[in-house]
């Protein structure tokens, strides 16, 4: 019998480095479509208690041993060892799903979050996440502009300076406030 499942294409750029990810996105939620994972409603679970302290925490990142320390009490008392949260994090982080900061001991959302779950976290974190003012996705790990707080990512803040070094001087698009070059 042959199963079909229901998948577009996507491109997004990865937070931390800008770089460009193309991604296939299963858009059906059915019962086939839960059987094509690796992964345990438990390991679920830990995956969504990173992603929360993730987008709440103040710089979008979180360092390891926190994310280590998450992996007690998911569901009904249930613990992971940290073995376990280990194997997972290096195997979301493979998969892009989390990316390493190894300079920092800490992990940012990668660009597969970004790209295939930016409307649940729209939609669950609503009051935590900003959009990035200039390319308008999702913005966790970003920079803030001084005056009036809009939320931008690095590289798109980068383009941005980039492009007005002729003029001289580089404006925030939503106050109008300086910046200094950077």
């Amino acid at each position: 019998a042959v199963v079909s499942t229901q998948s577009t294409g996507r491109v997004g750029v990865c937070e931390v480095t800008g770089r460009q990810y193309y991604c296939f996105v299963n858009t059906q939620e059915d019962e086939c479509s839960k059987l094509c994972t690796n992964y345990t409603p438990f390991d679920f679970a830990f995956f969504r208690r990173i992603i929360e302290h993730l987008v709440v925490s103040k710089d979008g990142s979180l360092q390891s041993t926190d994310c280590l320390r998450l992996c007690n009490n998911l569901t009904e008392g249930r613990k992971m060892s940290y073995g376990q949260a280990k194997d997972l994090l290096r195997g979301w982080v493979s998969e892009r799903w989390l990316l390493e900061d190894r300079q920092n001991n800490s992990f940012q959302l990668g660009p597969r979050v970004i790209i295939e779950l930016s409307q649940y976290i729209h939609s669950i974190y609503g009051d935590h996440v900003s959009t990035c003012l200039l390319c308008k996705t999702l913005c966790v790990y970003g920079t803030r502009c001084d005056s009036c707080d809009s939320k931008f990512h690095g590289h798109c803040r980068q383009r941005l300076v980039k492009s007005s070094s002729s003029l001289g001087s580089v404006k925030c698009p939503q106050c109008k406030s300086l910046w200094e070059k950077q």
